[in-house]
């Protein structure tokens, strides 16, 4: 290993090292959303940092542009294509993560699973790819014999993110952070980020209890529609039952 390695990989170490205990808001809006431009997942950042969020989670590179724009907190690009034939479309190829690292990601987030990527890649050929510009890679896995997988590939860190979304686990309970997988894989030799419906104080204090490194939070911080939506819930329930009492 060459001193420009050893340098990279000190570099990318430092970025992860730097991440444990931190509350990274995931900034992101589907297409139907009103929020779906760059300059207001810019705004959402910048209201969760002054919360204390200590990263972003960001997808595509206009609004990883616009979020580097206005902090330099770290960011976690993704790139969520759609290709016909592929179930992947987090960051499915090299070329998609390069996109969001070249608009300012720090970090890249991909799907980690062993499904077919486009142009016969594989996840260990894009992550190596990264490596090779000192950018760290967290894989986004669903199952435990992924997360190993994703080690071995060369991963820096993973994430519970696809659990309940991969066709083979659509058993999982998604009411509540994945937390039988994270007991399953809180041994990794790389950190551990859960993301994916976390929603109360007590699911954030069972995550680190349970060891995750971090935690990523999106619905509950920046989807107003979701938030209101719980709340609504909540009110018809309660006039329901008042109503039959």
């Amino acid at each position: 290993m060459n001193n420009t390695s050893i340098e990279s990989d000190r570099t990318r170490s430092a970025l992860v090292n730097s991440l444990k205990g931190a509350v990274i808001a995931s900034c992101q809006a589907g297409p139907e959303s009103p929020l779906n431009q760059p300059t207001i997942i810019a705004a959402l950042a910048g209201s969760a940092a002054l919360g204390g969020a200590q990263g972003f989670r960001v997808d595509g590179p206009a609004n990883v542009a616009a979020v580097r724009a206005i902090s330099a907190l770290p960011i976690f690009g993704i790139n969520k294509v759609d290709r016909e034939g592929y179930e992947v479309r987090i960051t499915p190829t090299l070329e998609d993560a390069l996109e969001v690292v070249r608009a300012g990601a720090d970090i890249v987030a991909l799907d980690g699973t062993g499904r077919p990527r486009p142009r016969g890649e594989t996840l260990a050929e894009v992550i190596a790819g990264l490596h090779a510009i000192g950018v760290p890679v967290m894989a986004d896995i669903s199952t435990e014999r992924e997360a190993f997988a994703a080690v071995q590939a060369g991963a820096d860190m993973v994430a519970t993110t696809l659990a309940g979304y991969t066709p083979y686990t659509d058993q999982v309970n998604r009411t509540e952070p994945a937390f039988p997988l994270l007991q399953q894989i809180r041994d990794l030799p790389i950190p551990i980020i859960v993301e994916g419906r976390i929603w109360t104080t007590e699911h954030v204090a069972s995550c680190f209890e349970g060891g995750a490194y971090a935690i990523i939070i999106g619905s509950a911080i920046t989807v107003p529609e979701l938030i209101t939506r719980r709340f609504v819930a909540s009110a018809r329930e309660a006039q329901r039952t008042q109503v039959h009492a």
